[in-house]
């Protein structure tokens, strides 16, 4: 299933200035994985060294917030998913 991927500018630098990137994946996780093989660089970003998104990010799919089950979060073809930074501080 094809899903496209889309996120903040700001990273655009580690996928070649593409911001709208399809992926192959019948849940997030296994988008994220795609994407992390297209551009490592990025994933390097996103994922940490078990493969889980880091607690720095959100995923969103279709405008729904994915937490708690981000990873396993079914997909279908079709669907949009944001990437979103989670701003920490006070």
């Amino acid at each position: 299933m094809s899903v496209a991927i889309e996120f903040s500018s700001i990273f655009a630098k580690y996928t070649n200035n593409q911001m709208d990137i399809k992926a192959e994946g019948k849940t997030v996780g296994e988008c994220l994985h795609d994407l992390a093989r297209q551009y490592p660089e990025f994933g390097e970003i996103i994922l940490d060294k078990n493969r889980d998104l880091l607690p720095s990010f959100d995923i969103f799919v279709n405008g729904e917030d994915t937490y708690p089950h981000t990873m396993t979060y079914q997909v279908k073809d079709g669907d949009k998913i944001n990437i979103v930074l989670i701003v920490h501080g006070g």
